[in-house]
């Protein structure tokens, strides 16, 4: 078991740019004092971008942040941003056309700009009010989950297993990804009430998961699929996407730290074939590959490199070795090219295979990908508030 020496000298100044650069960045200028909520997106320049339509994933999500950073007591606005976000997610999005669960997103002018419910979306819907009732106790929170619940189970569960992307169904493809983000709301649901009903979702995601979307025989993850839950037959079929492969294995450990089911074989298969496949020559992750290893997407995005430090931080504390190492450069190539810029708050999420940037904003749903991964870097290396000595 790694004690990850490397990962403790490197992690102290994003740490640093966590506590006192974003969270204080995105609790002023990202908020949204005049509609509510947060802002969607911001400018290169750090100015918030109005005319799009404001998703409740990104709502969900920035209530995450605020809820875990309160809980670590890392930014003492916490708690004021976090209510604020909860009251404005509520009224404005749960039941606003009438129709019970949530719209998808909001126009500019506040009206609906798609009353599609979408499973994406309930599940940060429902990740943000977990974490808000771990630490609040609101039990009106976990009120709203569970009325959530009963309208999935009645109108996104499908005959054909899992659930649908939304209704109504914006084509045939069915997608692995809501999926994984309910997975984990229910873990997160679970280990915020001990509550034995979230982990039974949990399971039966896991059985999703072993059925249709992890691919024994390449050890990877299908990413597109049919409506029946078999890997779409053409070149979607074969995507695969190394950071959710990243992701899934550090949830899946969650999963077994809860169950106590085994869940060794589907980590290692899945870690071995983004380790083996998923960095290009530079010692980033990449976008995509397929089944067999070729790369299909050669840029590179933010978020895939938290979910290899999150993935290697489980893994190294089970013994696998190089994961200090591995979690480390994670971190240099965050700081290195990634975060504190163009605006000290802010990032640039997305650069080609050269590292330059391909995008001309700067999207608030980075943070929830961001501050996890650097919680989960400062429990696993003792640092405060984890620190016991």
């Amino acid at each position: 078991m790694s004690d990850f020496p490397v990962l403790r000298r490197v992690l102290v100044p994003m740490v640093a740019w966590i506590k006192h650069e974003a969270l204080p960045f995105w609790g002023t200028v990202g908020v949204d004092h005049t509609r509510g909520g947060f802002h969607e997106r911001l400018d290169l320049q750090g100015n918030p971008i109005h005319d799009i339509p404001k998703r409740l994933m990104v709502q969900g999500r920035q209530l995450y942040v605020y809820c875990h950073a309160g809980v670590l007591g890392w930014h003492s606005d916490a708690q004021r941003l976090a209510d604020r976000c909860v009251e404005y997610m509520v009224k404005s999005f749960y039941r606003r056309d009438g129709n019970p669960g949530w719209v998808h997103s909001l126009a500019p002018d506040g009206s609906i700009a798609s009353a599609a419910r979408d499973t994406y979306g309930h599940a940060f819907a429902l990740l943000g009010l977990a974490w808000y009732y771990r630490w609040t106790n609101d039990m009106q929170a976990l009120k709203i989950v569970n009325e959530t619940l009963m309208f999935m189970d009645e109108a996104l569960v499908c005959d054909r297993g899992g659930y649908l992307d939304a209704i109504p169904l914006p084509n045939a493809i069915r997608r692995q990804n809501p999926h994984m983000h309910l997975f984990e709301s229910f873990i997160a649901l679970y280990q915020a009430t001990s509550d034995g009903k979230y982990l039974a979702r949990c399971a039966e995601l896991f059985d999703l998961f072993s059925a249709h979307f992890f691919q024994s025989k390449q050890g990877s993850l299908c990413e597109y699929l049919s409506e029946g839950l078999n890997p779409l037959p053409d070149v979607r079929g074969r995507v695969t996407e190394p950071g959710h492969q990243y992701e899934w294995v550090w949830l899946l450990r969650a999963f077994q730290r809860a169950s106590g089911r085994d869940v060794g074989a589907y980590c290692t298969a899945l870690y071995d074939h983004a380790d083996r496949y998923g960095w290009d020559a530079e010692g980033f992750v990449v976008d995509e590959v397929d089944a067999s290893g070729a790369v299909l997407k050669t840029s590179r995005r933010s978020w895939p490199h938290t979910e290899a430090l999150k993935a290697n931080i489980v893994e190294g504390e089970i013994g696998r070795d190089g994961c200090d190492e591995r979690a480390a450069a994670c971190i240099t190539q965050l700081m290195n090219v990634f975060v504190g810029r163009p605006v000290p708050g802010g990032w640039i999420d997305h650069v080609d295979s050269v590292g330059r940037p391909i995008v001309t904003m700067i999207p608030a749903s980075t943070l929830y990908h961001l501050f996890m991964a650097v919680a989960e870097a400062a429990r696993v290396t003792s640092m405060p508030p984890y620190r016991t000595d």
